[in-house]
């Protein structure tokens, strides 16, 4: 989960004033290579703390939609 160890490394850093917000929204873009939008990115790096628990959520929700397809579709 390389995206989820940067938004945490980022949102640490803005958390620590470490880093500026506003770099630390770009620098994940640029490594998400279109998986992600600027406001999507936003919202990871203001709600750093949690972003590993949606990422595991919103793959477990995507893994049980593609079960449910291959179900229906073996019928």
């Amino acid at each position: 989960m390389a995206l989820v160890d940067d938004i945490e490394f980022y949102g640490r850093a803005v958390a620590a004033r470490e880093m500026d917000r506003a770099t630390a929204v770009t620098l994940p873009l640029e490594s998400a290579a279109g998986g992600l939008t600027e406001g999507g990115a936003q919202l990871l790096i203001d709600d750093w703390q949690t972003a590993r628990q949606l990422f595991v959520q919103e793959g477990d929700r995507a893994a049980d939609a593609l079960k449910r397809i291959s179900r229906g579709m073996g019928q």
